[in-house]
């Protein structure tokens, strides 16, 4: 199976003034954020998330307190921002998802996009169970004996 792509890509990709080239495919309209501070509060939510704010402190304190704070940053200014930038150009060039986006760009490139979303999955596996960490504490704690205030339970008392 021959891979289809694009032929008059790498010629918008080289001249800025490529958009008014009608290549006569037609793409399907995709919604766009309605505000700045929109996108801003939503890649916000998405990077910090409830994760990261227990998990920090917790790798601060087991990899040596501020110190680990300093290899942190410099990952974050050398890998994440640019990372992050690229994925954002990308997805505003395209305004295709993943798998497209790459494909558009170069087809060998197809499988990072499929890479892309594995790792979303999994993200995604692992975050679902610090939801239902949090859930099942705030539910517990309307009733009125704590599960967590005794050590009387089915699986730590000597029945």
């Amino acid at each position: 199976m021959e891979m289809q792509h694009d032929p008059d890509l790498q010629f918008k990709l080289a001249y800025s003034d490529s958009e008014r080239i009608d290549t006569g495919i037609k793409t399907p309209a995709r919604g766009q954020w309605s505000s700045k501070v929109e996108f801003i509060l939503a890649v916000a939510g998405q990077i910090i998330g409830l994760g990261n704010v227990w998990r920090f402190p917790y790798l601060c304190y087991k990899n040596g307190g501020g110190v680990f704070f300093i290899p942190y940053v410099v990952f974050l200014f050398a890998c994440g921002i640019p990372l992050f930038l690229m994925e954002t150009a990308l997805g505003q060039y395209t305004s295709q998802g993943t798998v497209t986006c790459w494909r558009k760009i170069c087809p060998l490139f197809e499988g990072l996009g499929y890479g892309s979303q594995v790792v979303v999955f999994y993200s995604s596996a692992y975050y679902i169970i610090i939801l239902a960490w949090a859930f099942f504490y705030l539910f517990s704690s309307f009733s009125g004996e704590l599960p967590w205030a005794s050590c009387r339970n089915w699986w730590n008392s000597g029945m």
